[in-house]
């Protein structure tokens, strides 16, 4: 009984420090930002880029097919059709400066956490 309990506070003690840990935005490079999409998870979660022209290279690393988003406040400058397994794909948009929703619109997938930021300066 007592393992149980120390066990249980230790894994507590673990959720709650990582739910203090986020990763650091990643930076778009010479206007081209690579994003893998994986079973409902976006890599990189958080992005910064420089306002203007900016590609997205997309690879489905995952099991199942996944597509990718962009939303803004004046819609959905990017849209990738669904991936299958190992699918690539590339867009080019122009965008402006403000805060971005990066997702998978397949099924539940936003729901399951296919989701991330983009942030244009």
């Amino acid at each position: 009984m007592l393992l149980a309990r120390a066990t249980a506070a230790a894994l507590a003690t673990l959720a709650l420090a990582a739910c203090g840990e986020s990763e650091p935005a990643a930076e778009a490079r010479d206007g081209e930002v690579t994003i893998e999409l994986d079973d409902f998870l976006l890599r990189p979660q958080s992005v910064r880029a420089a306002a203007g022209e900016l590609t997205f290279d997309v690879v489905n690393k995952g099991r199942l097919g996944h597509n990718f988003r962009v939303r803004g406040r004046n819609g959905e400058p990017v849209a990738i059709r669904t991936l299958l397994p190992g699918g690539q794909a590339s867009e080019t948009v122009r965008l402006a400066p403000g805060d971005y929703k990066m997702l998978c619109t397949v099924a539940n997938h936003e729901e399951l956490g296919m989701t991330g930021t983009l942030v244009v300066r």
